[in-house]
């Protein structure tokens, strides 16, 4: 296993033992917005018209015009010619080809994981002090990981629970069970200095060994974790430059 931050070009390579992370941010100058939000098919555009809110709005737009793009490049295709469909439990997919990707967004940035066949999942979230970790901890963690938060010097309290957090939905989103995934089901403690996380599937050896799962660092205050099916497998992290018009 190795995690490498070498990822300098989207030039559409990608082995069968790699998955490629790409985090890019999503505050860009007002006019940039209207000028993605073309490039996104009538669903898209259709859900990205439902938000309230232009931050929420925005959002979205860019970070799926985002995926697009990537995908885009490695499928040597026009990223507006993608077409996406709902697979089991309504994690989305390409309609063609061998491709598996998965999107994740939050304040200001947007990470896709993409790997050939393996399912991924990966999730990204700014950490954040207006909540109680420890409740939430003791609402959705499984007793191994709220004991482990409650061990955190409390200066450090936010930053481990979403480190945990991330990991725990990235497993959920590349699992693609969605929401019938008891959260209190299984356990992901992540560790201070170490990429490589270890995902315990209580009673159930066998999940727990069918995953492989890191931490991957891009920021300061940007926790992201990513979770791929399958073994001796390479990580490679990119930053992609900001979107062209």
């Amino acid at each position: 296993m190795v995690v490498g931050r070498d990822l300098t070009n989207c030039d559409g390579k990608l082995a069968g033992n790699e998955a490629h992370v790409w985090h890019f941010s999503v505050d860009l100058p007002d006019g940039m917005y209207d000028a993605l939000f073309e490039r996104l098919d009538d669903e898209e555009k259709e859900r990205a018209l439902r938000f309230k809110f232009p931050a929420s709005r925005n959002l979205y737009v860019a970070s799926h015009a985002f995926l697009r793009k990537v995908l885009g490049r490695y499928l040597g295709a026009d990223p507006g010619t993608l077409r996406f469909r709902a697979a089991t439990l309504g994690k989305p997919e390409l309609t063609a080809g061998d491709l598996r990707f998965n999107l994740s967004h939050t304040d200001g940035a947007a990470v896709v994981a993409v790997t050939r066949r393996s399912a991924v999942g990966v999730d990204v979230e700014r950490v954040r002090e207006n909540l109680d970790p420890l409740e939430l901890a003791e609402r959705f963690f499984s007793r191994p990981e709220i004991e482990w938060l409650r061990s955190q010097p409390e200066s450090q309290r936010f930053s481990a629970f979403f480190a945990c957090w991330t990991a725990k939905e990235a497993y959920v989103k590349a699992s693609g069970g969605g929401m019938s995934i008891p959260l209190a089901g299984f356990g992901v403690i992540p560790y201070r200095g170490q990429a490589e996380l270890r995902l315990e599937v209580y009673g159930d050896p066998v999940e727990s060994a069918r995953w492989s799962m890191w931490q991957v660092e891009l920021e300061a205050g940007l926790p992201c974790a990513l979770a791929v099916e399958g073994e001796n497998l390479t990580v490679r992290v990119g930053r992609l430059p900001e979107l062209d018009v």
